[in-house]
């Protein structure tokens, strides 16, 4: 070997010009050869060991629960590990994604994984077991090829299904949490059948469901290969061992074998025996029975009830953001939802001071007598303090009041709210406005600039028409199901005790939710969808029933168009009105109209609309999203919500030039948000809950035409707003709502409004300031409003350790004051003094 180096070195040394071929050297190739020969032996010695290592493996009884824990519990790890980022963007904030978190969650994760997974091999052992026996009876055996297939088939569709209904839940989870900021539940999948024939329009973006054929194809493959294994290799059979036999094996030692290692006999769960124990028992063959079975029993229960019960007790003792990201949404529903964090407790009792704590939540411009300490109901008797605005409201002459909720309108749609500095950059420098026509009203009426909301449109009517912090729920709302027996006291019931006819009318189909038993049931004395004004358009506007749906589109899937609605309101309105003036002349009292109208046209996806309007010149909105790579959901957008201002603003001018508006008082207001930049709406956050709103009241407000009220605002305000406007029924009303009357002055930027969505964030505003937080997790991020509408910068840790302090105190009350309404609708006592007795009003 020296010899080598030897020839090496000069042989470098040399210049290539000069190098000859040098002799070979026969002993050193004699020598390498050698050497490869030896290495060569040794790689396939080692082969040959790690093959009859694998073949050992394969050979032994429990390799099939060795086969089904690993593949199981690789998946379930697999696919959360490519998940947690998107856990900790729900339930944290970047600061938390360490690596103490991640072995932490991962771990939990692979604990809650371990115990689904053995439930899951359990019923797949049960299954081979009955499988075998079927296939051992007697008149079977002859069956032979035949049998054995059935039996393999049998192995491959069951096994898939079940890998199936075990990962499905969990997959889908994961995949929720990634795209939408929701976790699945089974209330998820009962809230779809119940709203399933609404699905064709619910906003589900083509990517979403382009992924969801991905995520589908995939788990059908893999559990494909799982039963496609298990079916092929005998070894996968679990029916050949389960963990019991330790416990046979460690009281008998005989079941050993002096060179094969462990000899497993087999032992079922039903007799506690084994064939090759039972010539032992001579010597006392019940006690040894016995002490088997209690044996095999302990090692059932620790694997099916004893590990379970400590994973749920450990999960209790983790931080919130570990539970949540460690979670296994298949188990989690199996237990119970026993696996996921608590939410805070539903009641604060006592007093704070000298005041109950709902004091807190109730504005100190309200006059009111509490029913009890520990509840919101009460009677408002008044209103008092400084005058922010006024409208004039005459006893004798009561206005109509219209409401009017304008399908996704948000507050940056309008130039007039948003303002000429358009701080956040939100129409990209230009001067345009998408709604001149509200922005004509407000400037003649009180513009809400700060008003927020909560979405869907079920939950926002809960807010706007009964003054409450909506229902918690990602799959409900309060008004799911149209709970008849339930009693609420808002809008609706003011008017009624002040002499008004209340009416809700919309182009909408109202089957959603129930509205379609909610509404009349609670408080609306008539009430007209889109079965009613499709019926009048044909009537009274000379409609054919083909042009609904034909060429014309005068409707779509969600109803009647905007176009048509706003027609059919302004005929009623101008009716009713005559009525009124006849009863007067007549010397009878005037009977105004409370009427709440929703709008539908610029409804997700955008597309529907009139042909009239698709064919009619529009404003050039291309600044606002030329280059975006959503720009065509961004151009139907804003087309449909210039067309349905344009409407607004038809009927606007025709009530004011039909002498119909200055007898009526007019809230505009948007039902909730939109965001058609983003792939999910609910991401950004503040396009979707902070909305456009506006009151009119034509010749009625004097020196305060043109206010702007800035201070944060939410729609539970609008119902003390009106009743402070009209004026109380005699001796007051009786309510549980939390707003206060915009008319009344207030300190900027003290008072809290909540504003939440349930798939995504809860959230506390004040001023111009947003907080978002957690139902059950720390992680707070605070934001300004103003100048930061993409969220991007988080303030929160820039204050100073009191001022954070008071954020979290606000925090604390935004949960309980929701977890309060959630009792509250569950238990059937909003207008009840405790939940332990009949509500009443």
């Amino acid at each position: 070997m020296e010899s080598l180096g030897l020839l090496a070195s000069p042989r470098d040394q040399q210049s290539t010009r000069c190098r000859f071929p040098e002799p070979q050297d026969a002993g050193a190739d004699e020598i390498i050869t050698n050497e490869a020969s030896e290495t060569k032996n040794t790689r396939r010695r080692r082969q040959s060991r790690e093959l009859r290592r694998f073949s050992d493996l394969y050979t032994r009884p429990w390799f099939g629960w060795l086969f089904a824990y690993t593949f199981v519990l690789f998946c379930f790890s697999l696919s959360r590990s490519l998940a947690l980022g998107a856990l900790v963007e729900m339930y944290g904030s970047p600061q938390d994604y360490t690596m103490g978190f991640k072995t932490a969650a991962l771990g939990l994760g692979l604990m809650e994984d371990f115990v689904c997974t053995t439930y899951f091999v359990c019923i797949l052992w049960a299954f081979d077991v009955l499988k075998r026996r079927v296939i051992e009876q007697p008149n079977t055996k002859d069956g032979g090829v035949a049998t054995g297939v059935a039996g393999n088939v049998a192995t491959l569709v069951v096994s898939s299904l079940l890998f199936v209904a075990v990962m499905a839940p969990f997959v889908v989870d994961l995949m929720l949490v990634a795209f939408r900021n929701m976790r699945f539940t089974f209330d998820l999948v009962a809230a779809l059948l119940r709203e399933r024939h609404h699905l064709n329009a619910a906003p589900i973006s083509t990517e979403e469901i382009q992924r969801g054929y991905e995520a589908a194809t995939v788990l059908v493959i893999v559990a494909g290969v799982f039963g496609f294994v298990r079916m092929s290799t005998s070894a996968t059979d679990l029916s050949n061992w389960n963990p019991t036999h330790v416990v046979a094996e460690y009281l008998d030692p005989r079941t050993r074998s002096a060179v094969g290692g462990p000899k497993y006999v087999a032992l079922s769960l039903e007799d506690g025996t084994a064939n090759e124990a039972s010539e032992s028992k001579a010597d006392d063959p019940d006690t040894g029975r016995k002490k088997l079975i209690y044996h095999q029993l302990a090692v059932v229960l620790m694997g099916l009830v004893v590990f379970p019960v400590a994973v749920i007790a450990l999960s209790s003792t983790c931080s919130p953001l570990v539970a949540y990201s460690g979670l296994n949404a298949t188990l989690n529903e199996l237990f119970g939802h026993a696996l996921q964090p608590t939410p805070t407790d539903a009641l604060l009792t006592g007093v704070q001071g000298d005041q109950p704590w709902v004091e807190m939540y109730i504005h100190p411009t309200e006059q009111h007598e509490l029913f009890g300490n520990d509840t919101l109901y009460r009677r408002t008797t008044g209103f008092q303090g400084g005058l922010a605005f006024d409208v004039d409201v005459s006893n004798d002459n009561p206005p109509n009041v219209l409401v009017i909720g304008v399908e996704s309108f948000r507050f940056q749609d309008s130039r007039y709210l948003v303002g000429e500095e358009d701080p956040s950059n939100l129409f990209k420098g230009t001067n345009l406005t998408i709604t001149p026509n509200f922005d004509k009203w407000a400037k003649r009426g009180v513009a809400l600039r700060n008003i927020w909301s909560s979405n869907p449109t079920s939950r926002s009517l809960e807010s706007l028409l009964f003054a409450q912090v909506p229902y918690d729920s990602a799959t409900k709302t309060g008004i799911t199901g149209g709970r008849k027996d339930t009693k609420l006291a808002g809008l609706p019931q003011l008017f009624d005790a002040k002499g008004y006819d209340t009416f809700f009318t919309t182009g909408s189909s109202i089957t959603l939710d129930k509205w379609n038993v909610f509404l009349p049931t609670h408080g609306y004395k008539e009430v007209w969808e889109a079965k009613a004004m499709l019926t009048l358009g044909e009537k009274h506007l000379k409609i054919k029933r083909h042009q609904w749906f034909g060429p014309e589109h005068y409707a779509f899937n969600w109803g009647v168009h905007d176009d048509l609605s706003f027609r059919l309101l302004g005929d009623l309105l101008r009716e009713r009105t005559r009525r009124q003036k006849r009863r007067v002349a007549k010397g009878e009292p005037k009977k105004p109209l409370f009427l709440t109208h929703y709008t539908i046209s610029s409804h997700g996806p955008f597309k529907a609309r009139p042909t009239w309007y698709a064919k009619s010149a529009k404003p050039d909105f291309s600044a606002l999203y030329e280059g975006h790579e959503r720009a065509a959901n961004i151009q139907n957008y804003l087309e449909m919500r210039y067309f349905t201002d344009m409407e607004l603003g038809k009927f606007m001018d025709r009530m004011e030039k039909e002498g119909i508006l200055n007898d009526t008082i007019v809230v505009i207001m948007g039902d909730h948000g939109q965001a058609p930049e983003a792939e999910i709406m609910n991401t950004h956050e503040e396009s979707v809950t902070r909305v456009a709103g506006a009151i009119i009241a034509e010749g009625r407000l004097g020196k305060y035409v043109g206010s702007v009220i800035d201070d944060a605002a939410e729609q539970y305000d609008i119902l003390n707003t009106l009743a402070d406007i009209t004026g109380l029924p005699e001796g007051g009303f009786n309510q549980t709502g939390v707003g206060r009357s915009l008319k009344r002055k207030a300190k900027y930027g003290e008072r809290p409004v909540y504003s939440n969505d349930p798939n995504r964030k809860m959230a506390i505003v004040r001023g111009h300031q947003r907080l978002r937080y957690d139902r059950v997790t720390d992680s707070v991020l605070l934001h300004d409003t103003e100048r930061d509408h993409a969220m991007t910068t988080d303030l929160f840790p820039e204050l100073s350790p009191e001022k954070q302090e008071e954020w979290k105190a606000l925090r604390d009350s935004g949960r309980r004051i929701t977890a309060y309404y959630k009792k509250r609708w569950d238990e059937n006592c909003l207008l009840a003094v405790d939940c332990t007795g009949d509500a009443s009003e």
